[in-house]
């Protein structure tokens, strides 16, 4: 098959879940013997010089000045050029790309969706910008051919309203516990020597949170911050004005030096206000981290039982829970066995791989959905 991947920044992943899995599904299907090509945008990122990535073609579309322009022009742009190219397959990322799945039909190309959670009810997007989302959330189920939603939560939120079920496939983990000490004495620390934290500096993250209750923690123990913003913001750079000896901001970390970080961790700490099946979160367990989480449903449904759980933004609670774990080493051990070995019996990307390689396959597809006047 010829697939088109759209609505990503594009890869090697550098943002978030959906590069992520954009580039670990793509560099699969393309080890199947698939031709695999991923739209992007030309934003300044690493990737927007590159032609081509482990056998999956890019097409890099020029942006616009302007976040909200840029979204809008980028998935239209991206849209149209996959529609008419010979893709069979055209794959979209995130609930903003429910209006151009529209072109995909109409070229009648195969046209799978994934949703990323309920991304209306994200705090860090503007309120029109939420309220756009919202009004055509529903047409997720009509539009494509196929809905994939990432967390059983989002799954359950489109049936209650359509009565119509998208298919649930999370996204997965590599299994690694490899730890590079050069790295990590390049950046100031020993394996076990730190709790991290790893995501965006933006609110929905949560990062104030654990900064806040680390703060009361009893323990010798540092706090590192990994992960920054594409856009400068004030929530960030408050955050950055409390970085001291014991709380450290490493910025932007990728590839081996993110994997060595994450992987000599002591403790993993997810206190997110809004999620969809995290990256992140699923990159602890997969490394066998002990893992203390905000009590999402979606991360729970995530964790399961190999996490902790604290209320939402509640400092006080995480406070007291990181205390205890980390008063308990034998606890620590036996949450990591645990994290493993969820990782491996349910977020393995092979397996996803073929989720989705049956998603495309027409024949083999379920929740198939045709539109008035389009497929005759």
């Amino acid at each position: 098959m010829k697939i088109a991947i759209l609505g990503t920044h594009g890869i090697p992943a550098k943002y978030g879940g959906f590069e992520t899995c954009a580039e670990e599904l793509g560099v699969r299907l393309v080890e199947r013997g698939h031709s695999v090509t991923v739209y992007s945008e030309t934003s300044g990122l690493e990737n927007s010089e590159l032609s081509s990535y482990k056998g999956v073609n890019l097409v890099h579309v020029p942006k616009l000045r302007g976040k909200a322009p840029n979204y809008a022009f980028h998935s239209f742009i991206s849209a149209m050029m996959a529609s008419f190219s010979d893709a069979d397959v055209l794959h979209f990322f995130g609930c903003d790309q429910v209006p151009f799945t529209l072109l995909g039909r109409l070229a009648r190309k195969r046209v799978v969706l994934t949703v990323d959670g309920l991304e209306w009810q994200r705090l860090g997007y503007p309120i029109l910008f939420r309220r756009y989302l919202r009004s055509f959330a529903e047409l997720a189920m009509v539009f494509p051919n196929a809905t994939v939603a990432d967390s059983r939560t989002s799954q359950e939120w489109y049936f209650e309203r359509t009565k119509v079920s998208p298919d649930y496939i999370p996204y997965g983990t590599n299994f690694t516990s490899e730890i590079d000490p050069a790295i990590l004495e390049k950046n100031g620390l020993k394996p076990g020597g730190y709790v991290l934290f790893v995501g965006r500096l933006v609110y929905e993250k949560g990062a104030h949170t654990v900064i806040e209750a680390f703060k009361s923690v009893q323990t010798d123990l540092k706090l590192v911050i990994v992960g920054d913003t594409l856009d400068a913001n004030d929530y960030a750079e408050r955050l950055k004005e409390k970085a001291a000896e014991r709380i450290l901001f490493l910025g932007f970390v990728h590839g081996k030096d993110f994997e060595t970080i994450r992987n000599g961790a002591r403790v993993y700490i997810h206190p997110s206000l809004f999620d969809g099946t995290s990256i992140s979160l699923l990159g602890a367990l997969g490394a066998g981290r002990a893992v203390i989480s905000s009590d999402l449903k979606e991360n729970q449904d995530v964790g399961g039982d190999a996490a902790i759980y604290f209320e939402k933004e509640n400092t006080s609670d995480l406070r007291e829970k990181l205390q205890q774990l980390l008063d308990a080493p034998d606890r620590i051990s036996e949450l990591g066995r645990r994290s493993k070995q969820r990782a491996t019996e349910l977020y393995d990307w092979d397996k996803i791989t073929d989720s989705y390689e049956r998603m495309y396959r027409p024949v083999q597809a379920r929740n198939e959905r045709s539109l008035p006047n389009l497929e005759g």
